[in-house]
């Protein structure tokens, strides 16, 4: 058991290394120049139709446009928007809380052609509700796309860098899990060879997406279950001295009737529970601001200098700052990780880049506003240097305590609660969209696959809800570290595919904007 956990230490590490950097900013900036800026011309228009015509139906869909984006909202804020900016903060020093701003900003990009995408491709389960997601949009979309020449041999790069970064740190490792590193690199090099033929491109979509479908399956157990689970736990054990079994068994039972009803119904709580928490957090963020308003320019100065000098970290170590910055971008808003596909695939709407013109404003929300909301609460009142010890969320309590004393601490236990039970609402309709995929995968009948999606629907809400129980009651260090590998990995295949298809999103995009100016 000890190799094993040495190996998923290992290569969460990798996959939370410079090429991971390199990929996630290089696709949001290669979209961004390809789409022209379209999160910066169009935000305008984004918020006007996402506020004003967003909640009615405009097309084919199981949830309104708004509704969708809420759902993708309560995914995203959860413990990341607490606990991940105060670790971001605490190992990579204020100057993280930038490089977190950029991660947003070019990730909008990034999530406008996830949306995109996800529409696009969606297709049809036996109960009548959409489908659509990174391994539809793989699938599919890999196998219609042609003239690709430029995007793949972008993609092909960033793949074989990724297998040599393997190859490098593998020699670190002794025996077989040396042995483990170089197989891998050797798949990536593979990979990223492959992508050059385009007659290649159908089988590397299918094999893609069925990776996708496999890691996000796993993932939604422990970043979106378990791991959410334990935070409510210990926060309401914490503040309120209720033992973490009870906070586990309400949380299974509220969770269950909430997603035994699909993402309807998942949408419709979202609709509610979204505006209420984000309002809540906001007010509680906005007193400690007040309280220390003669200190906000400091803080954004010092903020802004860290983010180039490294000072907070120990030598002055700049790449420290940037690579948790952009790792909690990511954690926080999901940007480039392929999971609000699911969401906005379900979304009644006529065109795929309306929905897309949505889906961009996720990460500014997540991370421009409620991460922001954390972050400046933790450096405006000096908390990352006055209790240099503590991490994740105790170093936001300490930040608000520092305000409104024990108070303080009970308003972030209140907003922990709140995000990590939305994070797992959502969490569980990702889940089970991948699972379903997989399924109709391995079944390769669409009768035998629609006899079984019923018992399936029904079993996945079961095992779901008994995880949450499971997460709230067990320590979970190790849990911790194998999901955040399986998040990097979802991030690999599904940002080869929006590099790979930003033929297809341009041209969507030109046609769409072109009527609607």
């Amino acid at each position: 058991m000890g190799a094993i956990m040495d190996f998923v230490n290992w290569l969460d590490g990798e996959v939370w290394g410079p090429p991971m950097i390199v990929l996630l900013l290089g696709t949001g900036l290669l979209l961004t120049i390809v789409l022209k800026g379209i999160q910066f011309r169009r935000l305008g228009w984004s918020i006007r139709f996402t506020l004003f015509e967003g909640r009615k139906k405009t097309g084919e869909g199981d949830i309104t446009p708004f509704q969708a984006l809420m759902a993708t909202i309560s995914g995203t804020v959860g413990i990341g928007n607490i606990a991940g900016v105060a670790t971001a903060i605490h190992f990579g020093g204020p100057g993280a809380l930038f490089w977190m701003w950029i991660t947003a900003l070019v990730g909008m990009a990034t999530r406008y052609s996830e949306g995109l995408l996800g529409v696009a491709f969606r297709g049809k389960l036996p109960d009548g509700t959409m489908i659509g997601g990174t391994f539809n949009f793989l699938e599919k979309g890999f196998a219609e796309v042609k003239g690709t020449g430029i995007s793949r041999v972008i993609a092909s790069i960033f793949t074989i860098l990724f297998a040599i970064f393997l190859a490098k740190d593998g020699l670190g490792l002794a025996g077989g899990l040396r042995v483990l590193a170089f197989i891998l690199a050797i798949l990536f090099a593979a990979l990223g060879l492959a992508l050059l033929k385009e007659d290649y491109l159908p089988t590397i979509g299918k094999i893609l997406a069925v990776l996708f479908a496999l890691f996000a399956s796993i993932a939604a157990f422990g970043i979106g279950n378990m791991t959410q689970a334990n935070s409510v736990a210990d926060a309401i054990r914490t503040a309120f001295s209720i033992p973490e079994w009870v906070t586990g068994l309400a949380l299974a039972v509220l969770t269950f009737i909430v997603v035994i009803g699909g993402i309807k119904r998942i949408g419709e709580v979202a609709e509610m529970l979204v505006p209420f928490m984000a309002i809540i957090y906001f007010l509680f963020a906005i007193g400690v601001w007040i309280k220390f308003a003669g200190q906000i320019p400091h803080a954004i100065a010092v903020i802004i200098n860290d983010a180039f000098t490294g000072k907070a970290v120990a030598g002055g170590a700049i790449g420290q700052v940037i690579i948790w910055g952009v790792k909690r971008g990511l954690f926080s808003n999901e940007a480039g990780l392929g999971t609000a596909t699911l969401a906005h695939a379900a979304a009644k709407t006529d065109h795929p880049s309306r929905q897309a013109h949505v889906a961009m404003l996720g990460p500014f929300i997540d991370t421009l506003i409620i991460c922001s909301l954390t972050g400046i609460s933790i450096v405006v009142t000096g908390a990352y240097a006055k209790y240099p010890d503590l991490n994740g969320a105790p170093l936001t309590q300490a930040a608000f305590a520092e305000a409104f004393g024990y108070i303080g601490e009970i308003m972030v236990a209140i907003g922990i609660i709140l995000f990590a039970y939305s994070t797992i609402l959502a969490w569980s309709f990702y889940g089970r969209q991948n699972v379903m995929y997989l399924a109709k995968w391995i079944t390769q009948d669409p009768q035998k696959f629609a006899n079984l999606y019923p018992k399936l629907h029904l079993v996945y809400n079961l095992l779901f809800v008994i995880f949450i129980y499971v997460g709230a009651v067990k320590p979970l260090e190790d849990v911790w570290n194998f999901s955040d590998m399986m998040n990097g990995l979802m991030a690999i295949p599904n940002l080869i595919g929006l590099i790979v298809l930003y033929p297809i999103i341009k041209q969507y995009t030109e046609e769409f904007i072109a009527k609607n100016p």
